[in-house]
């Protein structure tokens, strides 16, 4: 099961959460958000996560010009669009190189997910609202029955400590790992790193 934790942009945080070896830390690159690392990020910031640790940046709706030049400055090495992003575009990153993550709602993936398929490297499914990115609310994981099998996804949307028995209970192949974030937090962008350690360790020990 990987994990990833997103919404990061305090060092002093990013470097107890990276104690902790997450599988991928989320970098959020969209000004409307709680969790914004800002027009001008502490290049530091990004230099924190070892090797072994994938920085993800998170992006809605960017211009391609404007994300490959975030991509090439903070040396990301995983994009998530959560955004209008069409096959299209993700095509043209992944042409790039670059590593795709697509947010799409489960409710409606259907036959988007074949569009995609070749464009992307991993769906997300999160709980979709009237803003961008997640919610911090879990929607119905019965709906998962829906994806067929051959996509792998990860699993947003409102994980909290509590929830890593249902997690292990989840029977179906395309489940890559997941994504958490505001239920984490002590304030947006700050995360509980002793509630993440007894969480992770819940997730990899089984």
């Amino acid at each position: 099961m990987k994990i990833k934790i997103c919404g990061l942009r305090s060092p002093r945080n990013l470097e107890q959460v990276c104690t902790l070896s997450p599988d991928f830390v989320g970098f959020i690159f969209y000004p409307r958000s709680k969790r914004f690392v800002g027009t001008s990020p502490d290049p530091s910031l990004f230099q924190i996560p070892g090797p072994d640790i994938q920085k993800v940046g998170v992006f809605v709706n960017e211009t391609l010009t404007d994300l490959l030049h975030s991509f090439e400055t903070h040396q990301l090495q995983c994009v998530q669009l959560h955004g209008e992003e069409s096959p299209e575009y993700c095509r043209r990153l992944s042409e790039e190189g670059i590593t795709v993550i697509k947010a799409l709602d489960v409710r409606t993936a259907g036959a988007r997910l074949e569009e995609y398929r070749d464009q992307v490297s991993c769906y997300l499914f999160d709980t979709p609202g009237p803003g961008r990115g997640g919610t911090g609310h879990k929607f119905d994981w019965d709906l998962l029955k829906q994806v067929p099998a051959g996509f792998p996804f990860l699993l947003g949307g409102g994980i909290g400590p509590e929830d890593h028995g249902a997690l292990l209970a989840l029977d179906h192949d395309g489940l890559r790992g997941v994504d958490v974030n505001s239920r984490f937090e002590l304030s947006p962008g700050v995360k509980n790193v002793g509630e993440l350690k007894k969480f992770m360790a819940k997730l990899k020990t089984a």
